[in-house]
């Protein structure tokens, strides 16, 4: 395989495309994009949300890069070029999402002295439950954390939803698409999308999916609904963050119309070195906005790497 190309989206500098294995076997690809010049600040794991893809990521990449920091990201099971779960692959689907957090633990320890130390965690939407959850079971090691509009919280997950997907899967049915998703992709229009005002980096996400179908995801299982509603609702159990002691910033976009931006508040209130910063004129998607969110945004993953790589950071 070889990444996925379209104009002004440009490959960062020394990436390779890796192919590796995760939890029962399964296809992950990856990428690891060094840093410049002899030595690294560190590493930084990229994980992206649902639907999305390495090639997604190239500018933040190269940002990244220019930090001083190697990168290193990849696509979840079940979605970009990595190995599926199902014949279907445009059907977003979990067993469980313990599932990808053992992928997680897995391609890290693969890669081993090729991460340099420290790592911090960049995580968003969906990669943000996957990597709490990883942090919340001591299955990732990290110095800090930002996570960009996390998906700790949806609001349109009521219990009544959440009990039909688990009734459903239970029944066999966590295979299906649940109700109201569409079953393909189809080319969004920007005036239709809730999850960036940048116009120019919304076309470049569309175009990299209809440069390379293979990329296109639709919507989630039933499968998937029931696992992400108990991933989400163990954050909620008393005491379950406390030993996260590492700095940790979370991101909330003002006009948030995917996930729980109140979810943010509260487990941000239950991380003990956590702050909270909702980003004004904003969508979902932080680091595929116009330029000044992004500039806030980079405003605050600096300062939250300054603060985790100091000397005297508290230890995870």
């Amino acid at each position: 395989m070889a990444f996925v190309r379209v104009a002004g989206n440009d490959e960062p500098v020394g990436a390779t495309e890796l192919i590796l294995e995760g939890h029962s076997g399964l296809r992950i690809r990856a990428m690891l994009a060094p840093a410049p010049g002899q030595t690294a600040r560190g590493t930084v794991l990229l994980c992206s949300g649902r639907t999305e893809f390495i090639e997604k990521y190239f500018e933040v990449t190269r940002e990244l890069q220019g930090r001083g920091f190697t990168v290193f990201s990849f696509d979840w099971r079940g979605q970009g070029l990595s190995g599926r779960e199902l014949q279907d692959p445009q059907k977003g689907h979990f067993q469980s999402f313990e599932d990808p957090v053992k992928d997680l633990a897995l391609i890290v320890r693969q890669m081993g002295e090729r991460l340099p130390q420290p790592h911090l965690l960049l995580a968003h939407s969906m990669g943000g439950a996957i990597t709490l959850r990883a942090l919340q079971t001591r299955r990732l090691d990290v110095a800090g954390a930002v996570f960009s509009s996390p998906m700790w919280g949806i609001p349109s997950l009521t219990p009544p939803v959440k009990s039909f997907a688990s009734f459903a899967t239970s029944l066999g049915a966590g295979g299906a698409f649940a109700p109201g998703f569409q079953h393909r992709w189809v080319r969004e229009n920007f005036k239709r999308n809730n999850v960036t005002y940048d116009q120019e980096r919304h076309a470049r996400a569309q175009g990299l999916i209809a440069a390379d179908p293979r990329l296109a995801l639709a919507g989630p299982t039933f499968g998937w609904v029931a696992a992400a509603a108990e991933c989400m609702d163990g954050f909620n159990a008393p005491d379950a963050l406390t030993h996260i002691r590492v700095p940790v910033l979370v991101l909330s976009a003002a006009h948030e119309a995917l996930v729980d931006n109140a979810a943010h508040a509260r487990l941000a209130r239950a991380l003990p070195n956590c702050r909270h910063t909702v980003i004004e004129n904003a969508r979902h998607e932080l680091m595929m906005e116009r330029p000044p969110v992004r500039a806030q945004f980079w405003q605050g993953f600096d300062a939250l790497a300054a603060q985790a790589l100091a000397p005297n950071a508290v230890a995870g």
